[in-house]
Order: C-alpha cells, then structure tokens, then sequence
C-alpha cells in the first residue's frame, strides 16, 4: 500500500521586487470592494498542476512584462484559509508598463512606507510587510 501524502495546493504565488532600498507593491483590479485601493505583492493564482515558481514567473511576464534571473523562497503564508508562495528578486531595471486589466496601480515603497499601510489597513493580505522583512533578512 502507498502512502498518499496529501498534495500541498496553494491559491497564489506572489513576489516581492526589491530595487534599491524600495519594494513593488501593486494595487489588483480586485471585484471584492474590500480589497479596492489595497497594496499588495504582484502575482496571481496558480493553475493547476502549476508550480508555483512557474507561476510567480508567469504572472510578473503578465502582469509587469518582466522576467527575473532568480526567485528566492521567502516563506508559506496563509490568508482567508488558503495557502500563499511568496518569492523575493532584486530587480534592477525600469517597469514600463503593466497589465491595466489585472493592475490599476503600481508603486516603490519603503518599507516604512509599508508599514505605514499595514497600520492603516492599506495591505491586501496583511502579510506583505512581514514577508518583506523576512526577505531582506534572508538576504542580509
């Protein structure tokens, strides 16, 4: 008999783009209105049978039109019961454009700025300024 291990399945994979002493952080065309004018990591869901690097990857071609050397695991984070990958890049470089279907806003923020957001309710998921500081600890 097989030991069937239960399949870890996550909702999204996000990425956190840090340029400088800066972090992308975009606000999703999101139907929840709860989430309207939120901040959040780019990305999206994954498909299924997808991996979650390949959906980091895919969704920052989409949404942003760049493609990135390497992501670097930062952590597992949970948010409405469900499971979300979260990569971290440094990225040098300019984004020009973005999907204005999928993004209605994008901006570089300190991460006091982010802060700021995640004590005034601005944060998506909640988890994006914790995330961002366990990555730059990774990489300290």
């Amino acid at each position: 008999m097989r030991n069937l291990l239960p399949r870890r399945r996550y909702h999204t994979a996000r990425c956190i783009l840090k340029s400088g002493d800066r972090f992308l952080l975009a606000i999703h065309n999101n139907i929840r209105l709860e989430n309207h004018g939120k901040w959040g990591l780019p990305g999206g869901r994954v498909e299924f049978g997808e991996d979650p690097e390949a959906t980091a990857r895919r969704e920052l071609a989409e949404e942003l039109d760049i493609q990135l050397e390497a992501l670097r695991f930062v952590g597992d984070y949970e948010y409405k019961e469900r499971m979300h990958k979260v990569f971290g890049s440094e990225f040098e470089g300019d984004i020009v454009s973005f999907d204005q279907n999928e993004i209605l806003e994008i901006g570089w923020h300190s991460l006091a700025q982010v802060r700021r957001f995640e004590d005034d309710g601005k944060l998506h998921t909640g988890f994006e300024h914790i995330a961002i500081r366990e990555y730059i600890h990774l990489i300290d």
